[in-house]
């Protein structure tokens, strides 16, 4: 019988075949990670949000392209602006089309597991290694696998092999057993080696690392891992990661991935792990767009004050923002907070988009070039984010900027300031989730609520008396896709 935990450790693998394979290449970690430090009463630390990664959790709605590998969606958070000019919010969506390719590549797969002895708890060594077995058995005959584990030192459990008829699969995971220390390092390049021995540009060459501890023996300098790792990188073997636990470093399993195209998640519930991996671990999706980036380029009296996950202004002029690489049905969005000058009323340009990328099951470069319009209006009350859809978007992304900031309050003792900050948060969320009725939104604004108890206890601890909540805010309305004024038709073909 699979028991609930059991069925984490199923689902982690599954997700891991698609991430492996090049399907979103998800880089989320920061929301859950974050999700699980205040559930356990603790304060975020601003150097483990990655405001992308975040935004980029949540499940997007963008139309999905006809004819090519990657649509592009832009849509403004009002498409009137004053003729004073004003703040406007352009949001830009990428969407993959879903149809997957008739031929996806074999695998050439090495899985190195941490068998240290914080791996020695009922939660993790017993349901991974039943994990383990039921998806091996789950690939195709002609995949070639291996199976490494490390603690003091790393081993071969499995040399790379084709999965055949699985009659090798019990033997090797029963030799799965926690002991000793996180040599990380050398289990990894042990991995790498494996895949390098059966390398073959005809298969998916992949290596996926999970782990729950932090590199304590061996080579324990995180740059020094990440460049020997790039090596490998570099020939065309590719790195997934996975984090457990809350004592692993975020930062060396981020890099990681991120250098070696692959996926990297953080797992803290069964809940979170369907939410990342509810693919089936029977079918492996092919990537199909690599190399995406944005180019923005702003019209004569449009400046682009922030975008998302970049710290300060950015430069002034066209701009060229590199994103991950797309999966099957994966969708990827960016914000832009644009200041536009006054002009004369009428329809007026803002900016020009161009989406970029290689579509990899034709093995060409694409683009796509789209104008950004609006009309301007001598309009009083102009609300920059009226479109529901792009303010849901926002308010995640200062969620995200919000929590970074707390963490610096705490860290300078400002408490009652980072619990206001939370308390204002908590607002702005279920605002949002009033309007769009997710269930995402509502649990995200009962974790700020939970946020602000731990904040509270800190301003008690400094000024003797808990933060008093100040008198609710008049309700603002916003009105969503359904009810917004025409804009021109940006799908593509």
């Amino acid at each position: 019988m699979v028991t609930r935990k059991m069925l984490v450790w199923l689902i982690v693998l599954a997700g891991l075949v698609v991430g492996l394979s090049g399907c979103a290449a998800a880089m989320d970690a920061s929301k859950s990670r974050s999700r699980a430090v205040i559930q356990g009463g603790g304060i975020v630390p601003a150097e483990e949000l990655r405001v992308g990664e975040y935004l980029n959790y949540y499940e997007q709605h963008f139309p999905e392209p006809s004819n090519t590998a990657v649509g592009l969606d832009l849509r403004l958070g009002n498409p009137q602006i004053p003729t004073a000019g004003a703040e406007a919010w352009l949001q830009v969506g990428l969407q993959a089309k879903s149809e997957q390719p008739a031929d996806v590549a074999p695998l050439n797969l090495a899985l190195v597991i941490d068998r240290s002895g914080s791996m020695n708890s009922p939660e993790k060594m017993p349901y991974l290694k039943n994990a383990l077995r039921v998806f091996l058995r789950s690939l195709a005959a002609n995949d070639i696998v291996a199976i490494v584990a490390y603690s003091n030192e790393a081993e071969v459990i499995a040399p790379g092999r084709e999965v055949g008829s699985g009659d090798w699969i019990d033997a090797a995971i029963d030799r799965l057993y926690p002991t000793g220390s996180t040599n990380l390092h050398d289990g990894l390049m042990l991995g790498f080696r494996e895949v390098d021995r059966h390398f073959d540009v005809r298969r998916n060459n992949r290596v996926i690392l999970l782990t729950d501890g932090i590199a304590n023996v061996g080579v324990t300098d995180p740059d020094r891992i990440a460049a020997d790792a790039k090596v490998y990188n570099d020939r065309g073997i590719h790195l997934s990661t996975i984090g457990l636990g809350r004592e692993f470093n975020d930062a060396l399993l981020s890099r990681l991935a991120t250098q070696g195209q692959g996926a990297y998640h953080f797992i803290d519930s069964a809940e979170e792990a369907d939410k990342v991996f509810r693919k089936d671990v029977l079918g492996l999706v092919q990537k199909v767009a690599g190399d995406v980036s944005v180019v923005i380029r702003p019209a004569d009296g449009v400046r682009i004050l922030s975008l998302t996950g970049y710290e300060g202004q950015p430069p002034a002029g066209p701009i060229e923002v590199r994103l991950r690489d797309m999966g099957s049905g994966d969708s990827q969005v960016l914000l832009a907070q644009l200041d536009v000058a006054s002009s004369r009323a009428g329809q007026r340009t803002l900016a020009q988009v161009e989406l970029r990328y290689t579509d990899l099951f034709a093995q060409r470069p694409e683009a796509t070039k789209l104008p950004v319009y609006a009309d301007t209006t001598l309009t009083e009350g102009y609300d920059p984010l009226w479109d529901v859809e792009v303010l849901r978007n926002v308010t995640i992304q200062r969620m995200a900027e919000g929590l970074k900031e707390i963490d610096r309050l705490y860290q300078a003792q400002r408490y009652e300031e980072a619990w206001d900050l939370a308390y204002r948060l908590e607002g702005d969320l279920r605002q949002v989730a009033r309007l769009t009725k997710e269930e995402q939104m509502t649990r995200d604004a009962d974790l700020m609520r939970q946020y602000q108890d731990t904040l509270a206890q800190w301003v008690e601890s400094q000024t003797g008396h808990r933060p008093e909540e100040p008198g609710p805010e008049p309700t603002r309305f916003y009105r969503g896709r359904d009810v917004t004024p025409d804009l021109p038709v940006l799908d593509v073909e």
